[in-house]
């Protein structure tokens, strides 16, 4: 229930902002009206009624009239104990609001100023479900102003909290669910290096997590995607069998295994192809030794491939040609 105080000087905050910005406030002359401190000090509320009308906003969910009362409070009384909690309920007034940026900016304050914050695991994980909103595709605002449209993106910004969220809580939760997303915004930006770091510490730190499981998934997923983006590393396929035999011995039974195991045989298809590939320029250009040299190669080195398959039958054709 709204007290009189409180909905008075929400209309007061109204008229100030109409006042301010009318054509009249510029063009006529006003009255100097000379105001003593003692008036001030007599009339205007304390802060602790600011604070409590910062509290009934926040109960009525009036969320922009909380973020007025708790910005006035901090202005107008710096050395206020309040001032510990306030920037927590600003923040947590903005993400209400779906202004993401403003919300985190306000949270990391008061993470910052509140020695045992209170409110500290709920600022953590609004600050991760930005991260994550931000991630998914959410865009921040044009100068981070609420007024303007949400069309820039946040990746980086995404990267910056998981960071905090990974620094601050490393061994709750919460952190492994961090450490995931940004490995994933890494790959996106094709650090595929950071990346596999990123989740080699998620499962050093979690080994018995069921989300260990799908850091190993993934490590492989990444080493499949360095191979499609760039030059064949050979080093990257001992690297990707390294990581499913650590992945077995971790979780015998764990179903994630097949999609691990498949992307490592996607890769030996990359390896084994390459090989086929060369074997048949040595093929076109008439040089036979040397393309079943290829071809043997991608026999003893990928015996399982479809390229197998494929080299099998042209070094059949090859031995038949040279007979005949």
């Amino acid at each position: 229930m709204k007290t009189r105080n409180y909905c008075f000087l929400k209309r007061v905050l109204q008229i100030s902002l109409l006042s301010a910005c009318s054509p009249l406030a510029f063009s006529q002359e006003q009255p100097v009206v000379e105001v003593q401190p003692q008036d001030v000090e007599s009339t205007a509320p304390s802060v602790q009624e600011f604070y409590s009308y910062m509290q009934e906003a926040i109960d009525d969910e009036d969320w922009w009239s909380a973020i007025d009362f708790g910005e006035i409070v901090l202005y107008h009384f710096p050395e206020s104990p309040f001032n510990q909690e306030i920037p927590f309920l600003i923040g947590m007034a903005y993400y209400r609001l779906n202004q993401y940026e403003l919300a985190n900016t306000a949270l990391s304050e008061y993470l910052k100023k509140s020695v045992s914050p209170k409110h500290f695991e709920d600022a953590i994980e609004m600050k991760f479900t930005i991260a994550e909103f931000f991630r998914t595709g959410g865009k921040k605002r044009l100068f981070g102003s609420h007024k303007l449209p949400a069309i820039m993106p946040a990746l980086e910004d995404a990267l910056k909290i998981y960071d905090e969220v990974i620094t601050t809580l490393p061994h709750h939760d919460i952190a492994i669910r961090a450490l995931l997303g940004k490995a994933e915004i890494q790959v996106y930006y094709d650090d595929f290096k950071p990346a596999v770091e990123t989740l080699q510490l998620l499962i050093h730190r979690f080994i018995k997590h069921d989300l260990a499981a799908e850091g190993y998934l993934q490590i492989n997923k990444i080493y499949l995607k360095q191979c499609q983006a760039q030059h064949l590393d050979p080093n990257l396929l001992d690297l990707a069998e390294v990581n499913l035999q650590k992945f077995q011995i971790a979780f015998p039974r764990e179903p994630r295994l097949a999609d691990a195991t498949a992307a490592l045989g996607e890769m030996k298809e990359l390896y084994a192809k390459n090989l086929l590939e060369t074997g048949k320029f040595f093929q076109k250009r008439k040089q036979n030794d040397a393309s079943i040299i290829y071809f043997t190669k991608v026999l003893a080195k990928y015996p399982e491939t479809h390229a197998a398959d494929a080299a099998r039958d042209r070094i059949a054709n090859l031995q038949m040609k040279a007979k005949g």
